[in-house]
């Protein structure tokens, strides 16, 4: 029970923060704690978190959500991912932790991290490889997510 509550809380807290639109100077804060309280949910269900850097004015933020909604990708992502989906704004938002994740939107957005249950980074999308995504058939990206 107390693993359902953390884990709507959670989702609470992140839907909110999403949903204000202010700046202030505690941002950077608010988000290093949402991502530290995703990697604690991520290691209590045994799941690899992936941490999706992008915007709302973005086609292909836009068209990899979609793709990630689909039956197929979503079950896989349900099964065996935590998805942390972080606004950069027009890439003047949520930086501290890209910074601390080294970067990964440097050639673009979408961008993805992918780390293990144990904080460990396994993989990122430094190079842009999400940055087409409306380009991208949903195999494409199921082929990503089954070599995780």
């Amino acid at each position: 029970m107390e693993r359902k509550f953390r884990i709507l809380f959670f989702l609470l807290l992140f839907g909110f923060s999403l949903t204000n639109l202010s700046r202030c100077s505690k941002q950077g804060d608010i988000i290093l704690s949402q991502y530290e309280e995703s990697l604690a949910i991520a290691k209590d269900s045994n799941r690899k978190l992936i941490v999706v850097f992008g915007a709302d004015w973005c086609p292909d933020c836009r068209a990899l959500d979609l793709i990630f909604q689909e039956p197929e990708p979503k079950v896989l992502l349900t099964q065996n991912f935590l998805l942390f989906k972080v606004d950069v704004g027009r890439f003047d938002k949520n930086l501290s932790l890209n910074d601390k994740l080294g970067n990964p939107i440097q050639n673009g957005i979408p961008a993805l991290v992918v780390i293990d249950p144990t904080g460990n980074i396994l993989t990122s999308t430094k190079g842009g490889e999400f940055s087409n995504a409306s380009k991208m058939t949903k195999e494409q990206v199921l082929e990503y997510l089954y070599r995780l």
